[in-house]
């Protein structure tokens, strides 16, 4: 499976235990919370509420049922201020081209539907944020901002009694120096300390209900769960196949052609010895060790693409390209991938590209090939490949099931469109996290 960064430990949280919400920060630090990160975090997640509500509503509207769609991609981005697990994207990539399809696509998506209803939420949402942020920040600055002004006007010599509002100032306050224009301060920081405590149960609870909203749902997750669980135990039954494979083709063939060198050479040893012309044994010789580098390199091929121990996927998915056009398929291709991708995703890619190009010269009766291949802002490999072929492809006997086994072990998976009469569009997408 593809490796997956998570966020080292910091300072808000042992070694041994990161701590990825405000409530569980809340739970392991109740005391020194305001010492951490995290009630700041969670200030900048609220205050930002009313400001993402206000704009969704006053630009998004005209998209109706489908005005959820951007909200939920800034709100998995917010996500991340309050929430360091990954936030998976709910709505699968769909291969179908143009407008139309994709509109269809995204109704028909129970995600689309619960961004759209967090959208609703989220404005009376924003008027608690709203109160709750000016309860934080505003009296405390009122408080303190009163307080700094009185030390003020006792520094220049004049009685703060004199101008303020009120005309009779408890004795405490008027007659008692400067020490007593500590209390409005002292309860600003006071006010501010335990507002912060509760910012921080209002980013919890509206982390929770982003993250149920605009999240994969749950359902979804088990049944990639169980997708992925099939996909490794082909993978096993497939790797305990390719360990034999390799095995009997060692046998019956790399190593049959040392046997036979082996013994060419003896021969050769003998007839020197006794001054016979050797020439032909050493054309045999070199025949022999030939046509075993050419059966080892077959096997190796199979192991660990050739194409990829000198290049990037890039490159290689152009050589297989080369190889398609050659084959006398009309192969068009758009490839923009970076060079650090993770070698288990360009062997993954490149193998399962290999095969759907196999496919179609062996199944599809197409004449022409697009191959797109790209890297999404949201880092993830798209990998495209579409035939004008007959079409109707399935998961029956045609190697699609090993190409699903091998993307869905990188943490992917394999969208196939393939109507009966074409075009057959398969499309690879794995998560990338390369830098």
């Amino acid at each position: 499976m593809g490796s997956v960064r998570m966020p080292a430990p910091t300072s808000d949280s042992p070694a041994h235990a990161t701590v990825t919400t405000p409530l569980m920060a809340l739970r392991r630090h109740p005391l020194r919370l305001l010492a951490t990160s995290w009630p700041w975090r969670s200030l900048a997640y609220v205050a930002a509420t009313p400001a993402v509500a206000a704009t969704w509503a006053l630009t998004c509207w005209p998209l109706l049922v489908l005005s959820g769609v951007p909200l939920g991609r800034v709100e998995r981005w917010r996500l991340r201020w309050v929430d360091r697990r990954p936030v998976a994207n709910p709505h699968r990539h769909d291969p179908s081209p143009g407008l139309p399809a994709w509109i269809r696509s995204r109704a028909g998506e129970r995600a689309t539907w619960t961004e759209l209803l967090h959208g609703v939420l989220l404005i009376p949402l924003s008027f608690l944020s709203f109160a709750v942020v000016c309860v934080v920040l505003l009296v405390p600055a009122l408080l303190l901002a009163g307080s700094a002004a009185s030390f003020v006007l006792l520094a220049l010599g004049v009685d703060p009694a004199a101008v303020t509002a009120v005309p009779d100032l408890p004795t405490s306050t008027a007659d008692g120096g400067a020490l007593a224009h500590l209390g409005p301060a002292a309860l600003g920081l006071l006010v501010l300390a335990l507002g912060l405590y509760l910012v921080t149960l209002v980013a919890e609870g509206q982390r929770y209900l982003a993250r149920l909203l605009v999240g994969e749902p749950a359902a979804d997750i088990a049944q990639r769960l169980d997708d992925l669980t099939r996909s490794r135990a082909r993978l096993t039954t497939a790797f305990d196949d390719e360990r034999r494979r390799i095995e009997r083709d060692l046998h019956d063939g790399a190593q049959q052609q040392l046997t036979a060198l082996v013994m060419t050479l003896g021969t050769l040893r003998y007839q020197y010895d006794r001054g016979s012309d050797v020439t032909p044994l050493i054309d045999q010789a070199r025949a022999d060790a030939q046509r075993a580098i050419d059966e080892l390199r077959d096997i190796v091929h199979g192991i660990y693409p050739a194409a990829l121990r000198e290049h990037d996927l890039g490159d290689a998915l152009d050589d297989l390209v080369a190889r398609a056009e050659a084959a006398g398929l009309d192969v068009t291709a758009h490839i923009d991938l970076p060079v650090d991708l993770p070698s288990d995703v360009e062997v993954g890619l490149y193998f399962a590209a290999n095969e759907l190009f196999t496919n179609v010269a062996k199944h599809a009766q197409a004449e022409t090939v697009h191959l797109r291949a790209h890297r999404t802002p949201d880092r993830r490999v798209l990998v495209t490949v579409q035939d004008d072929g007959r079409g109707g492809a399935d998961l029956v006997g045609t190697g699609l099931v090993g190409v699903v086994d091998r993307i869905e072990t990188l943490g992917g998976h394999v969208h196939i469109s393939s109507p009966a009469g074409g075009p057959t569009r398969i499309t690879l997408e794995v998560p990338c996290v390369s830098s």
